[in-house]
């Protein structure tokens, strides 16, 4: 046994149980601040385990809980359990007569994402659909807490192929987030970035080069020059002008990318790689 795992069970041990839940409320906060998933998804289990010993199996405390580990899982790529976390979430939150309708549709998208995540199309539709179906009926239209069921139907569809209601979700996604936020926010270059990736599918690279413009300067004014995010950006301008025919100055952004990650610290190499082998196919054209 760990010392983590030995002080751990001392000290649940021996607490006395009117400090029990500030102890899980620890722990749950130790997964949230943690940035290591392991370490996250154990402080969660820890804080839940915590609850276990003196709370129903209902308690809506362990809702969030089982949330977060759900979304630690889906990072890892970990679908069916995180599968398992989300749905106990769920489960527990269609079980309270007084949850706010809106955090069950905010369990829908997030089931739903996972199953999008997974392949599983269809299920992750029906997901999408009944968290919309709860909003519609709380919110307007171009409510910014649609943005989330806007982008999750936009990916989907544009996995799927079916490339005209992706372009319409993130047209709806756009149009809040233009409404609601400044003009330099980053929330908006995710949504440009994903405009251009669909129109690039489509094969208008004019469009697709527009929509990846805006999303690098925005990206540009917001970070410094040498800033990691900026290197994803150059990559896809430079494939976007590639494809314009425009190959010097893709070889400027690519390159741009290269030297980026390259002074950045971290694990980068096989993205650098990745990079370095597009800039030498560039030259030999």
């Amino acid at each position: 046994m760990s010392l983590e795992a030995l002080d751990y069970q001392t000290l649940f041990e021996k607490i006395e149980n009117g400090e029990l839940e500030e102890l899980a409320a620890v722990y749950h906060q130790l997964g949230c601040l943690s940035t290591n998933l392991s370490r996250a998804i154990s402080f969660y289990k820890k804080s839940i385990e915590i609850n276990l010993s003196y709370r129903s199996v209902d308690d809506g405390l362990l809702s969030a809980s089982y949330n977060n580990i759900g979304a630690l899982l889906q990072k890892r790529a970990d679908y069916d359990e995180a599968l398992k976390y989300y749905r106990r979430a769920l489960n527990i939150d269609l079980r309270d007569p007084d949850i706010n309708q809106l955090k069950i549709a905010d369990r829908y998208n997030d089931i739903g994402s996972v199953l999008r995540d997974h392949g599983n199309y269809k299920e992750a539709k029906d997901h999408f659909h009944r968290a919309l179906n709860i909003q519609t009926k709380y919110i307007s239209f171009n409510d910014p807490m649609l943005v989330k069921t806007y982008n999750n139907f936009g990916s989907l569809y544009h996995l799927m192929d079916q490339y005209s209601l992706a372009f319409e979700y993130y047209e709806k996604t756009l149009e809040i987030l233009e409404a609601y936020l400044p003009l330099q926010h980053s929330a908006l270059i995710c949504t440009y970035s994903k405009l251009g990736l669909l129109y690039y599918a489509m094969k208008n690279y004019t469009a697709a080069f527009s929509c990846e413009k805006k999303a690098f300067e925005i990206q540009e004014k917001i970070v410094s020059s040498d800033h990691p995010s900026l290197a994803i950006r150059h990559f896809n301008m430079a494939v976007v002008l590639e494809s314009l025919k425009l190959n010097e100055t893709a070889i400027d952004h690519i390159t741009r990318a290269v030297e980026i990650l390259g002074q950045t610290p971290g694990p980068h190499q096989r993205k650098i790689r990745k990079y370095q082998r597009y800039l030498q196919q560039l030259h030999e054209k």
